[in-house]
């Protein structure tokens, strides 16, 4: 049996829209819903574990560190940093131009949304042919987890977390004179 209720009962979400509920209230249908062994993989995969996690789990690890690495070795390449001190494991070969031209965005806010946009589209892609699974569930929280995450960023909150930073970095610098 599949998670076909569970699944149904769930707000539908895009890119870019509100969370439709809180991470603690998704834990808790989660927790009441789910059966033990995927609880387990649920736990796995918010402790980004790679070991013991289901297919879906280690293929979403590997997208976000091709992703990752593509987008990094732009920026390297931007800035003559070396490329072989910053990547992780492999360079991907077939991450597309849209990724690359990421790296190409000034605006850092628009940047991650558009990362985000790709994100979302990789897991709909993903579990669009394999519907009430664990698999629909797993993408449905890390949905929620990019969803929840913008709904706290604003403005505000982005310059108070760079002045705190900077604040920082020059306590360190004063501390060392």
């Amino acid at each position: 049996m599949g998670y076909e209720y569970l699944i149904a009962s769930l707000p539908e979400i895009k890119a870019g829209d509100k969370a439709p509920m809180t991470m603690d209230a998704l834990d808790v249908l989660l927790d009441e819903t789910l059966k033990d062994s995927d609880k387990e993989q649920l736990r796995l995969m918010k402790l980004r574990a790679s070991y013991g996690v289901c297919e879906f789990i280690k293929d979403w690890q590997l997208f976000n560190r091709d992703l990752n690495n593509v987008l990094t070795a732009e920026i390297c390449r931007k800035h003559g940093f070396d490329l072989k001190k910053n990547i992780l494991g492999e360079m991907p070969t077939d991450i597309d131009s849209e990724v690359k031209a990421l790296s190409q965005i000034a605006n850092l806010y628009e940047r991650e949304r558009q990362i985000d946009a790709i994100r979302f589209k990789w897991l709909e892609e993903r579990t669009q042919m394999i519907i009430f699974s664990l698999e629909n569930v797993l993408a449905y929280y890390l949905e929620m987890q990019m969803l929840c995450r913008w709904d706290v960023l604003t403005k505000e909150v982005g310059e108070k977390v760079f002045r705190e930073i900077v604040a920082d970095m020059k306590q360190g610098i004063n501390g060392k004179l």
